[in-house]
């Protein structure tokens, strides 16, 4: 991990972003960039001036760009990913924060772990009337090999947390086409998937991420989009096993049945 660009999409921030930079200017480890994107926002603009003058202050290295027209919120995502510098990315997304070990941590999984090209942890979960949840991967704690995370998403499809929980290689990402705008409920589960399945995957067990669902956030309103959420979830599962049984990658027939079973169930449980 030579080079590590974390990457900040925002449109009209709220003082939510302020949690988040403030993480990122304390951590430990201050090896990094920082990326603001600025897709076209029409209010905000204050938070963008305190974050770059907080990074600036902390000695680290921050860009401000804007993509040339407004643009949809996951195209914004592939452009700033596209526009970083970095061998190594990160997304962190407004109101969520990091641990102030969290860089030095994830710097030191990767020496340790030389062929490791996608690195996610654990994270608590926030939400308002809710007390915080650790949300801990199965399979974290060590680094597992494609061929693993291959019959892992095959059975069970997404197990990685949200993107500010993830870390991965920018080769990485442009391999695998980045997020696919056709998924705006899951473009992001359905990267770390074929990541995952593709290179292999590290998980941190320590919650290093905190995952904030608060008022102005996309997530906040899926409760209300339950239909397009399942269909969307039906697909990507689909994608990800054409691609198994299309390269013969160990696929079986009976766990991915099983995959859409559970979640079939799950959406008319919830109906």
């Amino acid at each position: 991990m030579n080079t590590l660009e974390i990457i900040l999409p925002l449109r009209n921030p709220t003082a939510v972003i302020e949690g988040t930079v403030k993480s990122l200017a304390a951590q430990t480890d201050r090896r990094f960039s920082v990326l603001l994107s600025d897709n076209f926002s029409t209010s905000g603009g204050e938070f963008f001036s305190s974050a770059e003058k907080q990074f600036e202050a902390a000695g680290i290295s921050v860009r401000r760009v804007r993509p040339p027209f407004e643009i949809g919120r996951v195209e914004h995502w592939n452009w700033a990913h596209h526009e970083a510098h970095a061998e190594w990315l990160k997304p962190v997304f407004a109101g969520d924060w990091l641990e102030p070990d969290y860089i030095a941590k994830l710097r030191l999984a990767s020496l340790t772990n030389p062929t490791c090209r996608y690195v996610y942890s654990s994270y608590v979960l926030h939400r308002v009337g809710y007390l915080p949840l650790t949300v801990k991967s199965v399979w974290s704690g060590g680094f597992r090999s494609a061929r693993e995370m291959q019959e892992v998403v095959l059975r069970y499809g997404m197990q990685f947390g949200p993107p500010s929980a993830a870390a991965y290689e920018k080769s990485v990402f442009v391999t695998c086409g980045g997020y696919a705008t056709s998924f705006p409920i899951c473009a992001d589960s359905l990267l770390f998937c074929a990541i995952a399945s593709h290179f292999g995957a590290l998980g941190l067990a320590e919650p290093l991420c905190n995952f904030n669902i608060h008022g102005a956030r996309f997530s906040t309103g899926l409760g209300e989009k339950r239909r397009d959420t399942f269909r969307e979830t039906l697909t990507y599962h689909s994608m990800i096993a054409y691609r198994a049984w299309a390269e013969r990658a160990g696929f079986a027939w009976s766990s991915f049945a099983r995959v859409l079973l559970r979640e079939t169930r799950s959406y008319l449980r919830g109906r």
